[in-house]
């Protein structure tokens, strides 16, 4: 099985599962995970460019074209947030601004993935079976899985094991000349651009593969069609190998020991986003907390304002 299910109800269960996966790579060589929070768990793996169109066999253009129309509007502005005419700094900028790109976000914390999850969330009016999802992706798992699609291990070893180490850690300039269609290339490292997603501790997983075509429903079948190779142990004994992808059930009536927890790890939205529309998230999502961190000394409207009758 290369996806596994776990449904948590306790706020410390999920943070010690969670952070039992994120160190993973400390204690089994193999092994990197990184995360994604979904407040709506019935939302599956697909790309904003997955959702707003098919993918094409000419994507360069439309990609392309999405992204001049993108750096236009911002120059008649009078905004020119870097210089660059680099394709991946500009697709993963209007990515973090809402653009439809075959991109899909995950974070190496899964701290910030679970302040993903729970944004927005209201307390109080959740049942018990509502849950959030997180996803813990082993980054490692996936490269052997697009490898072995691509390539016979048996027959071209040494393809394979390019493939692999390609989509771990890809050439630069990634997308020189064009968007591949076709292609699933983890990104692993932000530009220097994009100080959004430096502070989310960021990472992109670029999909733009034709499940329909290939056979498959999505990046989840992808996945979980998959037979991971067994492991070989210290002892000589084969087991089987460990999943490619955990979706992590988390239940909403767990918001306020989470967004609790989170407050004084330093991570919000204010943090998270740098700009007004993340502190808007941390006011509304502290009618779900005690929040510790919404006051300052000499900043106290409310003692000033006056109810107009």
């Amino acid at each position: 099985m290369t996806i596994l299910e776990k449904t948590i109800d306790d706020p410390k269960d999920a943070f010690n599962f969670l952070e039992d996966l994120a160190y993973t790579n400390n204690k089994e060589f193999n092994k990197e995970f990184i995360f994604r929070g979904q407040g709506n768990s019935e939302h599956r793996l697909k790309t904003s460019y997955q959702r707003f169109s098919n993918i094409s066999h000419e994507l360069r253009m439309p990609i392309d074209d999405l992204l001049t129309k993108f750096r236009v509007g911002l120059i008649k502005m009078g905004i020119n947030p870097f210089e660059s005419d680099n394709r991946q700094d500009w697709l993963e900028f209007s990515r973090h601004h809402g653009l439809p790109t075959p991109c899909l976000d995950f974070t190496y914390s899964p701290y910030v993935a679970l302040f993903f999850a729970f944004n927005g969330i209201r307390n109080g009016n959740n049942k018990d079976e509502e849950y959030v999802v997180l996803y813990a992706l082993d980054i490692n798992q996936l490269s052997s899985r697009w490898a072995s699609w691509k390539h016979d291990i048996q027959k071209e070893k040494d393809q394979y094991n390019q493939a692999c180490n390609e989509f771990r850690l890809p050439k630069m300039p990634l997308f020189k000349e064009e968007f591949p269609v076709m292609r699933l290339q983890f990104i692993p490292f932000p530009s220097k651009f994009n100080l959004r997603m430096q502070r989310q501790i960021g990472a992109l997983l670029y999909d733009t593969l034709d499940y329909k075509t290939i056979g498959y429903k999505g990046l989840e079948d992808f996945i979980d069609k998959y037979e991971e190779p067994d492991i070989v142990c210290f002892d000589g004994e084969n087991k089987k190998g460990d999943p490619t992808l955990f979706k992590v059930f988390i239940n909403k009536k767990c918001i306020r020991n989470v967004m609790e927890r989170l407050e004084l790890m330093g991570i919000n939205g204010g943090t998270l986003f740098m700009n007004a529309d993340g502190v808007a998230m941390d006011v509304i999502n502290a009618n779900a907390y005690n929040m510790k961190t919404g006051y300052l000394r000499n900043v106290n409207f409310w003692k000033e304002t006056k109810i107009l009758g």
